[in-house]
Order: C-alpha cells, then sequence, then structure tokens
C-alpha cells in the first residue's frame, strides 16, 4: 500500500491555499507566504529493485506536477525517495559532499537528473553530521541503515535552507526516522480574530436555598439601587450588567473540566517502556532486544485497545444513569463529551479561479 500527505496545525489552515492529490505517490500542498508562495510536494517513490517502468512513470509524473506548480513559487520536494545519493564531483552542484553514501545507485540516479533538469538541489546532502543524524531508514535485519528520505529545494533558493537533518529519538512507529528541514521562511499574516474566553458561572450553587435566596436579594436591591434608564438597548445593556455583575460575587465562577480520557498512568508506563527498549535496539540491535521491542509494541497496542474500551464504556454507563435519573444537564454534557472524540474535517472549497479557500467567512460567501 502506498500513501502521501501533509499535516497542517491549528491556524497555519488558514495559509493554506491549495491542497491536490496526484496520485497515490504524489501529492501537492500550497502554502501562502509574504513574499513568495511555497509548493511543497510529498512523494513515496518506488523502490530500487521495481521494474525501471513503474520507475520511469513515477518520475515522469512527478516532472509533470512539478512544471504544473506557479512559477514564482518557491517550490519543495520532500518525502521517501528510496533513492541513496552518493558524493561524486561530477553530480555537483546538485548534490553536496556530505552524502551518508559514497556512490549513488539507480534511483539516486534518477533523482538526481530530476533535480538537474529542474534545477533544484538536493540539501540532505549538503549538511556536515555524524552518519548518524544522516540515517533515514533502518534495514529490517536491524544492522544497517540508509539515507533514501530526501528534502530538494529550487536552486535560487537554495540559501534559505538552514538545516536538514533527521531525529532518531521520536518514536513514529516506523522503521523511517524523522526528517526534519529548517528554512528561512516568511509566511503570510494570516490572523484570527480571538475571541475573548467567557467565565462559566456556577450555576449548580443555585440548587441550594439559601444561596438563591441570597441571589435574589441582591438582584432586587441593586435594580431598586440603580434602576436602567434610556431607551430600550440601554436598558438591556444596564440590566444584563447588574444580572451578570450579582451572580459573579455570589454564586462565582467555575472553570470547565477537562476530560479525563482513556489514557492513564498505566498506558504512559507501557508506551515509556516501550520507547526505552526502542532506544536499546537502535544503540545494541541484538536479536534479544528486536524481540523485546516488539513484544513491548504489541503489548502498548493491546494496553490502549482495552483502555479506550474500558473508557468508552464508564461513560456509556455514566450517560446511562444520569438519563434514568432525569439529569438533563449532565446527561447532555456526557454525551456531547463523546461526540468531540471525532474531529470534523475543516470546511474548504475552491474559488470559482480553483483556489482552496479556508477562511470561514470566504467559505459561506461562496
Amino acid at each position: 500500500m502506498h500513501g502521501v500527505g501533509f499535516v497542517v496545525i491549528g491556524d497555519q489552515k488558514n495559509r493554506v491555499i491549495k491542497w491536490k492529490v496526484v496520485n497515490d505517490r504524489i501529492c501537492v500542498l500550497r502554502i501562502k507566504g509574504k513574499f513568495f508562495n511555497y509548493s511543497l510536494i510529498n512523494i513515496y517513490a518506488p523502490t530500487n529493485d521495481k521494474p525501471d517502468d513503474d520507475k520511469d512513470a513515477f518520475y515522469e509524473r512527478l516532472d509533470k506536477t512539478y512544471g504544473e506548480c506557479p512559477r514564482h513559487d518557491v517550490k519543495i520536494v520532500i518525502g521517501d525517495a528510496n533513492a541513496q545519493v552518493g558524493r561524486e564531483a561530477f553530480f555537483h552542484p546538485v548534490i553536496g559532499k556530505e552524502s551518508l553514501h559514497p556512490r549513488t545507485n539507480d534511483n539516486g540516479l534518477r533523482l538526481v537528473n530530476f533535480a538537474a533538469a529542474r534545477g533544484m538541489a538536493i540539501c540532505s546532502t549538503f549538511f556536515a553530521r555524524m552518519n548518524i543524524r544522516k540515517h533515514t531508514w533502518r534495514h529490517p535485519n536491524g544492522e544497517s541503515c540508509t539515507q533514501i528520505d530526501h528534502v530538494l529545494v529550487d536552486g535560487r533558493h537554495f540559501s534559505d535552507v538552514m538545516d536538514v537533518r533527521s531525529y532518531r529519538g521520536p518514536n513514529i512507529d516506523s522503521d523511517h526516522f524523522l526528517v526534519a528541514c529548517k528554512i528561512r521562511a516568511r509566511l503570510s499574516n494570516v490572523l484570527t480574530p480571538r475571541t475573548a474566553r467567557i467565565a462559566r458561572l456556577n450555576v449548580q450553587r443555585l440548587a441550594s436555598s439559601d444561596v438563591a435566596a441570597e441571589y435574589s436579594r441582591k438582584l432586587d436591591e441593586r435594580i431598586n439601587e440603580d434602576a436602567p434608564t434610556g431607551n430600550l438597548d440601554e436598558q438591556w445593556g444596564a440590566l444584563q450588567s447588574i444580572v451578570n455583575t450579582t451572580a459573579t460575587e455570589v454564586i462565582g465562577t467555575t472553570r470547565g473540566r477537562k476530560p479525563k480520557g482513556w489514557f492513564d498512568a498505566e498506558c504512559q508506563r507501557v508506551t515509556d517502556e516501550k520507547n526505552e527498549a526502542r532506544k536499546r535496539m537502535l544503540v545494541k540491535g541484538t536479536r534479544r532486544n528486536c524481540e523485546r521491542y516488539s513484544e513491548l509494541r504489541r503489548a502498548e497496542k493491546r494496553i490502549h485497545r482495552r483502555k479506550e474500551r474500558e473508557y468508552d464504556e464508564t461513560v456509556l454507563a455514566e450517560a446511562e444513569a444520569q438519563y434514568n435519573a432525569n439529569d438533563k444537564r449532565r446527561f447532555y454534557a456526557t454525551v456531547n463529551g463523546v461526540r468531540r472524540k471525532t474531529t470534523p474535517s475543516p470546511v474548504m472549497c475552491n474559488d470559482t479561479e480553483g483556489n482552496l479557500l479556508t477562511d470561514k467567512t470566504a467559505v459561506a460567501a461562496r
């Protein structure tokens, strides 16, 4: 199975101009910048042992996708190229002198030819690092690592790239290591207005007859002392202020409680044990360490599934008890808490020119 994609976090989605799925090996994300827009092409190339026809078709489609990107965009190609790039002087300046491998294999030659034809530089081969920081993929035998994930940038903007390296520490549950590229970029200042947080009144205290009587008495006193005047809107604003001030003083406010969720101390413990086993396996890839890591991975998944199932059963039991007790407020709060576990997909659409709209107002107007 193949697949590529991007994760856009938080307000950064407001900078997304366009998103395009080319096929199961190529996708494109276009981001709005201050001076230049950025076209990010994510790839998953065929492995070196695949037929030449498959590899030729992939690079033909990649070249076509690159050509379809706007001319003045900063174009960046990232992903699993399944290519070992060497240090041959003949390929300079497309490649650097800091590649992990001394010689370029067939897939690497195809990647170099693509970069040379498009005036790009394979940035992941230019930065001096310890070899351990150049590894991007670990062989299943646990004895060898290679550099097959790469970052390519337009030659014109090559100087904007500050660093490319891999990180072995983060456990992304893959035989690939996390590859990070630090680039000097200025993104568009898309500001999202922040709404003021409204304090929630502790209305549960009104269930006490003493508190309710005190609140009613103080509210009557303040309305009689400072009776609202003016037109209807002014009277309503003054009355609203009196009610809120009195309620805050008498019953106070409350903070919304963050749901506990199913991830508890036991889940954290087994995850920490798995991560420690992975570190030992990377340092010394013996059969025992590899088997121990695989065993803890299975145990982690088993415990996580059990904890999530138990949590769901507990929440359903609480909701049923609240419903039977006719406690509608807590019942609907419980139901809404369960529903929020499903994150809705962002609302986006294209305008008449094919550009991606991410702003809610623009989407509604469209």
